[in-house]
């Protein structure tokens, strides 16, 4: 009697049960994946970075543009010394305004890195000192005038020139040469005297920087 009531299933509701059973663990899956995905994207703030953890090691070539900087986020203390090799920078990068004052002193520069030829162009002037001796060899010495070789206008005088072009009879001397500079006037003064009775000729020159 009572094997007689028995009923089996239907397939609809094995199904469905089967159906259930695996849309949950689809929900769990899913949520599974979601959780792992948002742990994996950590966010990063400044604070969370400890002070030298990044050091220029761990920084590729090139990653960090100046466009990155903040304006005055690179001061001369965040610089190690030689840290700024003359390679990495580029041509009229630095000029006068972007130097203290008394920024670049003497103990800055190599041995014979300024000179003449590297500050700009060197030009030389020179003016000739006439012998005014009337007789030679008469035991009477004469004075010349004074006369002046000056650098141009916006020129600075670099070295002093004494010569004779003519020593006559060698019976000349230079009496005194003197630079000067006066304003804008730049220059050396020099005369002569002479027992040569005029045939000696002085020469004043002056070497100038533009």
């Amino acid at each position: 009697m009572l094997i007689s009531q028995f009923r089996a299933p239907r397939l609809a509701t094995v199904f469905g049960g089967i159906g259930m059973v695996a849309g949950c663990l689809s929900l769990v899956v899913s949520l599974s994946g979601s959780a792992d995905a948002q742990a994996s994207r950590t966010l990063v703030r400044r604070g969370d970075i400890a002070p030298g953890a990044i050091t220029a090691k761990a920084i590729a070539p090139g990653a960090v543009r100046s466009k990155a900087l903040a304006k005055g986020a690179v001061g001369p203390k965040s610089l190690a010394q030689g840290a700024v090799k003359a390679a990495a920078i580029s041509k009229g990068a630095i000029d006068a305004s972007a130097l203290a004052s008394d920024a670049v002193t003497s103990s800055a520069l190599a041995p014979g890195s300024v000179y003449g030829g590297a500050l700009g162009t060197v030009t030389f002037h020179t003016v000739p000192i006439a012998d005014l001796d009337a007789i030679a060899e008469n035991g009477t010495w004469t004075a010349s005038n004074t006369e002046t070789a000056t650098c141009a206008k916006g020129e600075r005088l670099l070295a002093p020139s004494f010569s004779f072009t003519n020593p006559g009879n060698r019976e000349v001397a230079f009496l005194q040469a003197l630079p000067f500079s006066n304003g804008e006037a730049n220059g050396v003064s020099a005369r002569i005297t002479s027992n040569s009775g005029g045939t000696a000729v002085g020469e004043v020159g002056v070497l100038c920087l533009k």
